[in-house]
């Protein structure tokens, strides 16, 4: 009897040793198949969500959490701050570290070796070089050009912000940038006038009548040609190539013909294909036309009308447009599409901006960054967005209710964004 109890107590206690290997080895493939996420966070108010799935962090800012392999959307922001917003990858039984620092939201930026605020900025356009950027201020009067620089400290400080030109100006509407910057047209109502910079001799600055009777104007990058719609009375309707001074002009195509009227005009980076797009009044002929330097024909690249912009991607290989919608439920008319160079694959990006609030990553075709009205937050925002995932990317930062922006550019390594918001200069360090 005695033997029979102590064969049931060893069979309860190898029933017992067996389910408890089972569930270790359970909790081990389960522990095995999870990845372990650590997060520390400045400031430590900072929300953070995976996936739009917010997750609680302890009083010092730190986090860490058990998820299942894959990849995440990881998303910073605080009150006060700028978002940032990454694309993170879990390995099974491995942790991933992350330091998150968010930048203070930033403030109407002054500039140092003036001691000045940059008043009433328009017109911005980045340099080649690092950092740098050319503008037109105080109360459209001067031109600026202005170097930045990452410090030590991680902030943004001036190294320079110089006049370049000396005659006050008055009058301009928008200004067309030479791919140099050592010359610009400017337009002023349906006239246009040349401005040579001159950098080292202020005193013989002048302007100089370009041309009369004229619509968009676009400065080849290749700095061989400037293109230009001409509509002088009497009926004519030319797209022409002029040089620098208009003194050798050639009418390359006659648009009376298409029934286009006042095009947009944009060149691709190659200054091979110039983008025209008809600003008629019947919004649904506005289709969107490559025009080849070269071959003197147009190709139309779009299937319907009420298209509005167009500006290429870095390479060249993409083109992003805009097209009016009628939808009134917005305040923002103008939706963001994307499509190749020859006109396929056309897509929606759901975004809607007028296109001068868009501008391509330098060096990149699928990442852009965008200024737009976020209705869930009743104010514009500026953030990343990946053009092939359809999803926000790098950055979000909400601007201060009543506060719109009216241009973005970006540094030529893509360090600073630099970006005019109710005629004040801003900037947003993007990478340390």
């Amino acid at each position: 009897m005695k033997l029979i109890q102590q064969l049931k107590q060893l069979q309860r206690g190898m029933y017992f040793a067996l389910v408890a290997v089972i569930l270790a080895a359970v909790f081990l493939i389960w522990l095995l198949s999870r990845s372990t996420l650590a997060i520390s966070v400045t400031p430590e108010n900072a929300i953070i969500s995976i996936d739009n799935r917010p997750l609680q962090m302890n009083v010092a800012g730190d986090l860490k959490t058990t998820l299942s392999p894959g990849t995440y959307t990881l998303k910073v922001e605080a009150d006060g701050y700028v978002s940032q917003i990454k694309e993170i990858t879990l390995r099974r039984a491995r942790t991933l570290k992350i330091d998150v620092g968010l930048d203070p939201a930033p403030a109407p930026y002054t500039i140092s070796s003036e001691n000045n605020p940059a008043k009433n900025v328009q017109f911005l356009s980045p340099a080649d070089d690092f950092n740098t950027i050319f503008y037109l201020a105080d109360d459209g009067s001067t031109f600026y050009k202005a170097k930045f620089n990452i410090n030590a400290d991680g902030n943004v400080e001036t190294l320079y912000n110089r006049a370049i030109s000396n005659p006050p100006l008055s009058g301009i509407q928008s200004v067309i940038w030479s791919p140099k910057k050592d010359a610009a047209i400017l337009k002023k109502g349906t006239s246009a006038f040349f401005f040579d910079f001159q950098k080292y001799n202020f005193v013989s600055q002048e302007e100089k009548k370009y041309a009369d009777n004229i619509g968009d104007v676009a400065w080849s990058p290749d700095d061989s040609k400037i293109a230009y719609y001409y509509a002088p009375a009497g009926g004519e309707k030319s797209l022409i190539f002029a040089d620098k001074t208009n003194t050798e002009m050639t009418r390359v195509a006659n648009l009376a013909d298409m029934n286009t009227l006042n095009p947009y005009l944009s060149w691709s980076p190659d200054s091979e294909w110039l983008v025209v797009i008809p600003r008629n009044a019947s919004y649904e002929t506005n289709k969107i036309y490559l025009f080849n330097a070269y071959t003197r024909s147009f190709k139309e690249i779009s299937d319907t009308g009420n298209n509005l912009e167009a500006k290429f991607s870095p390479d060249g290989s993409k083109i992003i447009y805009s097209t009016y919608s009628k939808d009134s439920a917005s305040p923002v008319r103008a939706v963001l599409s994307v499509m190749d160079k020859d006109g396929s694959n056309k897509k929606s990006l759901d975004l809607r901006a007028d296109l001068k609030k868009v501008t391509w990553l330098n060096n990149s075709n699928s990442e852009i960054i965008v200024a737009t009205w976020d209705g869930n937050k009743g104010a514009e925002k500026i953030f990343g967005y990946n053009i092939d995932t359809k999803q926000e990317s790098g950055f979000n930062y909400v601007l201060p209710a009543n506060t719109y922006v009216n241009d973005l550019s970006l540094s030529a390594n893509n360090n600073l964004l630099f970006y005019v918001a109710n005629q004040q200069f801003y900037i947003i360090k993007l990478k340390p």
